[in-house]
Order: C-alpha cells, then structure tokens, then sequence
C-alpha cells in the first residue's frame, strides 16, 4: 500500500476498531512501513483506513496502538525536525512532550522522549491533525 498525502481524507477523524479487526489493520501498516525506510510509525489513516490503529517501530522495539488513549503529558519542548510521512521532504520544529502517560488495550504505560513523541504523532493522526498544526512558534 502507499502512504496517503492527500490532506483531505487526512484531515479526517478515526473511528475505534474491534481488536480482531485493528490486529489485521496492524499487518497492513507493517507492510507499508518496511517500504518507508525513514519512517518510525505508521496510523491506518494514512493508508486510507480511517480506524484508530497505529505502529511504532523504533530499532528493536514494537508498538501496536489501538484504540490508544493519553491520559497525561508532561514536560512540554520543542522538537526539532519533527516529519511525517504523508508530507514527503517537509520537516519543521514542533511542540510535544516529552513524556506521556497511555491506555494501551487497557493497560496503563508510560514512555519518554522519541518514543512519547512517535505516540503523540500518530494518535495526532487519529484526530486529523499533521505535524503543521503543531509547529514550534518563537514567542516575541
């Protein structure tokens, strides 16, 4: 599958999913992902799928998102150089945190730094919001 860059069904919002139906979801977006040699994560809306399931794939480490939830964030920063795959070349300084706190399935977890920021991304893309609507402002 190809990853969707048409900022109109992007720009929608996600559905929850049963968790048979988000587990075969999960196998299309692994797929898609290995073809995307820069990319970390992958949500279903962006191979056209409008469910809120979503991978993570950092090194060794492997987190599936369905029907995820934060429930807290700390630490607030700038993140440099924040980019998405469905808008190829673009990379942008963006406000995250640094820290959050999930419902993952039911189960309570919490993660830091590039992984907190990969979570915020795709669950982002679950309410139809891009990296463009999280840009870092310098205040005057």
């Amino acid at each position: 599958m190809n990853v969707i860059t048409d900022l109109k069904i992007l720009r929608q919002k996600s559905e929850e999913v049963s968790v048979k139906e988000g587990k075969k979801i999960i196998k299309d977006l692994e797929e898609t992902l290995k073809n995307c040699p820069t990319g970390i994560g992958l949500s279903a809306i962006q191979i056209g799928i409008l469910k809120k399931v979503g991978i993570i794939r950092i090194k060794e480490l492997r987190l599936n998102l369905i029907n995820t939830k934060i429930l807290e964030k700390e630490d607030k920063f700038r993140m440099r150089t924040e980019a998405c795959l469905s808008l190829p070349g673009l990379k942008i300084d963006t406000i995250r945190y640094n820290t959050v706190k999930i419902n993952n399935n039911g189960k309570e977890e919490v993660y830091h730094g590039l992984l907190a920021v990969a979570i915020e991304h795709e669950l982002d893309h679950w309410q139809g919001k891009l990296i463009i609507d999280k840009v870092w402002r310098k205040r005057k």
